[in-house]
């Protein structure tokens, strides 16, 4: 008997602690910046390899910011921590010939909770 009230808590306490866990996982917000080359607004289909991209602005919280360059096929990715509207820019300097020409584009993107959200950036001549 003595056993059958030492056993009875701890089923209960162990019953309490299995409902009362969570093994929620947390979310991540993916996005994944294209950058290419256009002409008058047109995209060329050419990809912007090494071009830097800056998402948020100096005045956001950290964790609402990230910047890098674009790998070989013009992409750029990142994870953010939280669910944002956020301002994205982009800018590369090239050699044309001897004529060294500067491209930029912009764009928004809204991060969705485990889903990459793509965005293409179209970098327009200056």
């Amino acid at each position: 008997m003595k056993k059958v009230f030492l056993f009875i808590p701890i089923v209960i306490a162990a019953i309490i602690v299995l409902l009362f866990s969570s093994c929620e996982k947390e979310d991540v917000y993916p996005v994944k910046i294209i950058c290419v080359y256009s002409e008058t607004g047109i995209d060329t289909g050419d990809v912007v390899a090494g071009a830097t991209v800056t998402i948020g602005k100096e005045n956001y919280a950290p964790y609402a910011q990230a910047s890098g360059v674009t790998d070989k096929n013009g992409i750029f990715t990142h994870e953010f921590p939280y669910e944002a509207l956020l301002d994205v820019t982009a800018e590369v300097t090239v050699d044309e010939g001897g004529v060294v020409k500067t491209y930029i584009g912009a764009t928004q993107v809204k991060l969705l909770p485990n889903e990459t959200v793509e965005k293409m950036i179209l970098m327009i001549g200056q």
